[in-house]
Parts: C-alpha cells; sequence; structure tokens
C-alpha cells in the first residue's frame, strides 16, 4: 500500500524563502535602509554618524547664539558683537532741523536765479557769495545759461560747466516766476526735478536749498494774467516735495514777504508787485540765517 504524499500549505514555503532570503542578505553584510533599499552596514552607519553631527553642530551654534543674545553690552565680546552688528545694519540718516547762523555761512555759497535773486547780486554786497543769475532765466534754460563765469579765462560759459569746475557747500535756487506762463504745475515740477537731480550728481556734498516762489501783490494778482498767486501756490506745492531735509531742504520765504493772512506779497516790500526792493534786502539776509543747516 502506498504512502501518500504529505502536500505543505504555499504560505509556508514563502515563509521558509523569505528567511533563507534575508539570511543570505545578512551574510554578505546588507541590510534595509531608510529609503527601502539595500545598503552595506558600513554605509548606514556613516550616514547616521553624519546625522548626528550635523545635529550635534545645529545645537552648538543655537547655544553660541544665545550665549552671544545674553552678554552684557559693555563686556569686551559683547561690544565686539554689537560692533559687528551696526555694520552689518547701516545707520539710518537722519533729517536736519534749521538752525541761526552768522553771515559767515553765506560764504563760498551759490545762488542760481532770476531777476529777483539778481537783487541780491546788484545790493547785497556779499563778496564772499557767488551768484548765477539772470533777467528772464527759467527752470527750461537755467543749466545751459552762459551766466556763469570759467574760473581760468573768465569767459562767460553754463551753469552746468562751472558745476563741474568749483565746488559749493551751499547751493541756493529761486526759479519760477517766468515759467508761470509756461506748461503745468506737473510739467514744471518734473523739469524742476531733473534740475535738482542733475546739480546734486555735480555737487554731492553741498547742501541744496530749493526756494520758493514768492507771491505777487494782491494787485497784482487782480490783473487776471497768468502772473497770478494761485498758479505760483500750485507750483510751490509740488517743488516743495523735492526736500527730503537731509541734502535738499525747502525755503518758504512767503513766510516772511507775505502781508500776513492774505498769502500775497506786501505792497511795502515792492514797487512794481513783483520784485523786493533793495533797501528789504536785510530781510531776506536775516530769512536766511535762520534757516542755515550745520
Amino acid at each position: 500500500m502506498k504512502k501518500k504524499r504529505r502536500k505543505y500549505p504555499f504560505c509556508i514555503i514563502m515563509a521558509c524563502s523569505v528567511v533563507i532570503f534575508w539570511g543570505t542578505i545578512t551574510t554578505m553584510g546588507y541590510t534595509l535602509g531608510s529609503a527601502g533599499t539595500l545598503v552595506k552596514r558600513e554605509e548606514q552607519t556613516e550616514v547616521l554618524a553624519g546625522m548626528q553631527n550635523i545635529a550635534a553642530e545645529t545645537e552648538i551654534l543655537d547655544e553660541r547664539k544665545e550665549a552671544e543674545h545674553m552678554l552684557p553690552p559693555n563686556t569686551e565680546e559683547g561690544n565686539r558683537l554689537n560692533t559687528e552688528s551696526e555694520q552689518i545694519m547701516p545707520e539710518k540718516e537722519s533729517e536736519r532741523e534749521f538752525v541761526q547762523v552768522d553771515m559767515s555761512y553765506l560764504d563760498g555759497a551759490l545762488f542760481i536765479g532770476d531777476s529777483r535773486t539778481s537783487t541780491l547780486y546788484e545790493y547785497a554786497g556779499w563778496d564772499e557769495t557767488t551768484f548765477f543769475v539772470e533777467y528772464g532765466l527759467t527752470i527750461w534754460d537755467v543749466m545751459d545759461s552762459l551766466v556763469a563765469q570759467d574760473q581760468n579765462s573768465g569767459e562767460k560759459i553754463s551753469v552746468r560747466d562751472a558745476l563741474k569746475q568749483q565746488k559749493y557747500d551751499k547751493i541756493y535756487i529761486m526759479l519760477g516766476i517766468n515759467e508761470l506762463g509756461r506748461g503745468t504745475a506737473d510739467t514744471f515740477y518734473e523739469q524742476y526735478k531733473a534740475v535738482v537731480d542733475e546739480i546734486r550728481a555735480l555737487q554731492p556734498d553741498a547742501v541744496l536749498f530749493v526756494e520758493s516762489i514768492m507771491h505777487v501783490t494782491d494787485k497784482k494778482d487782480s490783473e487776471g494774467t497768468y502772473i497770478n498767486n494761485t498758479e505760483i501756490d500750485a507750483r510751490n506745492e509740488k517743488i516743495k516735495t523735492l526736500a527730503d531735509n537731509k541734502s535738499i531742504f525747502w525755503l518758504d520765504e512767503n513766510e516772511t514777504f507775505d502781508l500776513e493772512g492774505t498769502r500775497k506779497l506786501n505792497p511795502e516790500f515792492t514797487s512794481d508787485g513783483v520784485h523786493l526792493k533793495a533797501k528789504y534786502i536785510s530781510v531776506w539776509r536775516d530769512f536766511l540765517l535762520l534757516h542755515g543747516i550745520e
């Protein structure tokens, strides 16, 4: 009588196969990596060691940062770290305020302007002050106008060329009365900005003063021409925004020359409703000296 063969379940056969497989793999020095792939035990050890080293270094850096924040400000190490921080974070330039100055402040200053500023040139007697002035001068042609003098030959040269030759500590600009019949407040502002930007590029160390367009008298304003205070105010509101109170400053002479409460030029100061009388130059001078920048 024949014996029946014993049949083993399939799962038992598979289990034995897995045991044999992993036994062989382990004997050969392999193991299962984190990504589900076979890796040498030595490689896995190196990876784990590297991860441990990175974690240790991170912990040390964190501890050093905490220690730096806890350093007293007056210790040698604390002062060193503070100095390094200041070098990384540059100090923000602060705004400057007007101060009272004496007449020597205007020595070496430059005034650029039209017939109104010519009053200073003709009657002030400021021998150490330079003037680039001309009747009818406008913001549109100021840089090309031959109203300056060559330092060597004495010949007439443009404002642009003169600013390339000589450096000035302070530059005052008053233009705008002749431009009232031309363009708009916006186009006037854009051209004024372009001129200020060019002067700043040519004279990077100078303090620039943008002077307001002086008002005209009530009589002149009432004539109904393009020379009127409404248009003057519109243009002043535009160009005053050029000031940053750091290297460019706004000077509103109307604060001094207006008839109080009217926003119109005091008729006492003028004979034609537009230009100042020579005898009131001292009032203008005192206003400038009250608004110095050190």
